[in-house]
């Protein structure tokens, strides 16, 4: 695993596309007529999929498996990942249980993480839960956007630093409503808490996990994180489970 820290726009090597607009983790916004281009591609695509899963069947990861035990300073496994290099802004206006908490990157991402923030302060949440936010606030933790290479992975704790980053899975920046990032924070904070190799701690992080996304998504907003969580818990035997995925 390789962590990867996105350049400065200006020190980017030349090519083609340099002066289209990027995010922070310098994805490129495409023009309108790629974009159209690829929507009228979809159908194909949609069918030669369709065609190779009749050929080669599903590469199905276990439910128990689709949040790696950690390695390096991740507490999940994510693979090689890139992160953006702006500096965290404190997030003021947070509620009591997360006065401290940082959010990184640009401004269309900061505001989505200050709406997941204030989904967890407008939620009833359990007093371990409520535990681990505050000390993950307490000890100045931030919230960012990362590029993962298992990109089934939603997000990690780096604890490569003094504060702790939560890294979310960049499908999050647009893709998925900006509350469905708030299970995430509590499901990493809780992961923070305990010892992020024991299947305990794992296993209370999914509870965690589902709570919230029971509590402030509706039914048809509930993420594939979402329902992993839900899956886990309705085995007969989750902590087995996730000791065969290489829990402790």
């Amino acid at each position: 695993m390789s962590r990867r820290e996105v350049p400065e726009r200006g020190a980017k090597e030349p090519d083609p596309w340099r002066k289209a607009p990027v995010g922070e983790l310098q994805e490129q916004l495409l023009p309108r007529w790629f974009v159209v281009l690829g929507l009228a591609l979809v159908p194909v695509a949609v069918g030669a999929l369709v065609a190779a899963l009749v050929v080669f069947g599903p590469d199905e990861v276990p439910v128990e498996a689709r949040r790696p035990p950690p390695a390096g300073d991740l507490t999940h496994d994510v693979g090689a990942y890139e992160v953006g290099q702006s500096a965290p802004v404190a997030y003021d206006a947070a509620c009591g249980e997360l006065q401290g908490v940082q959010v990184a990157g640009t401004e269309a991402d900061q505001a989505r993480f200050r709406q997941a923030l204030a989904a967890l302060c407008n939620t009833a949440l359990e007093p371990d839960v409520t535990e681990a936010l505050r000390a993950f606030a307490d000890a100045g933790g931030a919230v960012r956007f990362a590029l993962f290479e298992a990109t089934g992975v939603d997000s990690a704790v780096d604890l490569s630093s003094a504060a702790p980053q939560v890294l979310v899975n960049a499908k999050y920046t647009r893709i998925q409503p900006a509350r469905s990032i708030a299970p995430l924070v509590a499901h990493d904070a809780v992961m923070l808490a305990g010892d992020p190799a024991s299947a305990e701690t794992a296993l209370a992080a999914r509870r965690a996990e589902a709570a919230i996304c029971a509590a402030t998504l509706a039914a048809e907003e509930h993420t594939r994180g979402c329902d992993d969580a839900d899956e886990l818990l309705a085995m007969s035997d989750p902590l087995s489970a996730l000791r065969a995925a290489g829990y402790r």
